[in-house]
């Protein structure tokens, strides 16, 4: 009976000791199931036919913009769910070194320009996705609303107003602005801005404009409670 006691202890001494070594799952595991479930989510997306397009909404997805359809937004919304759990998981056992993120653009997304249907496809569209003439008119309004959006701030102290330059075809166009309450307002306007002079710049052939501005703003000064530009 000895031996027989003695090989039952071994055999369950054996199942303990596996079962202690079982590997554990590490951070670099998780996180790629982490972006396998984020992936799979925007292949959800990636679909939709043009006649799905007034049922769709946006949803900011990490790096991108997606259109959701309620057809599936069930799945996806759990495949999001899981990859927010993972992630969690992930930073739970990350045993590397502490990295600092210093980079703003790191998860940056462009403005967009609402849900359009592209090649056949609903899509959220970017800059990059509208033409020449919408382009042109979207850049029309914005210039004079944002021109004149700090036109209410009495100037006072010029060290708190600060210049932005844009580009206006090829006219070099400065921009005051200052701290107020929706600022923020200001702030997607001039994104907006942006991104429509640039691919304004790639659709347009005919602009042949100089990339340096031969006369750019020097500072600003306070006259009859206004900011001016002085050059």
């Amino acid at each position: 009976m000895k031996p027989r006691i003695a090989l039952f202890y071994m055999t369950l001494f054996s199942i303990f000791l596996l079962a202690g070594c079982k590997k554990e799952v590490d951070y670099g595991e998780l996180t790629s199931l982490a972006d396998d479930k984020i992936q799979q989510a925007v292949k959800l997306t990636e679909n939709l036919s043009c006649n799905d397009l007034k049922e769709c909404r946006i949803d900011t997805l990490y790096y991108t913009y997606v259109p959701v359809h309620p057809s599936f937004e069930q799945a996806y919304n759990k495949l999001i769910a899981e990859a927010a759990d993972l992630k969690e998981r992930a930073q739970k056992v990350y045993k590397g070194p502490i990295v600092y993120n210093t980079s703003p653009a790191e998860n940056y997304l462009p403005p967009h320009f609402g849900i359009r249907c592209i090649a056949g496809k609903v899509k959220v569209a970017s800059a990059r996705d509208l033409e020449l003439p919408e382009i042109n008119q979207r850049l029309n309004e914005l210039l004079p609303k944002m021109t004149t959006f700090f036109n209410d701030v009495p100037c006072t102290d010029p060290s708190k107003w600060h210049i932005a330059p844009f580009r206006k075809d090829c006219e070099f166009i400065s921009i005051l602005y200052t701290d107020k309450e929706n600022f923020a307002e200001f702030g997607n306007m001039a994104e907006q801005y942006n991104h429509l002079d640039h691919a304004k710049r790639v659709l347009d052939k005919s602009l042949n404009c100089p990339d340096k501005n031969d006369k750019p703003a020097k500072g600003v000064v306070c006259e009859n409670g206004k900011p001016i530009v002085t050059y």
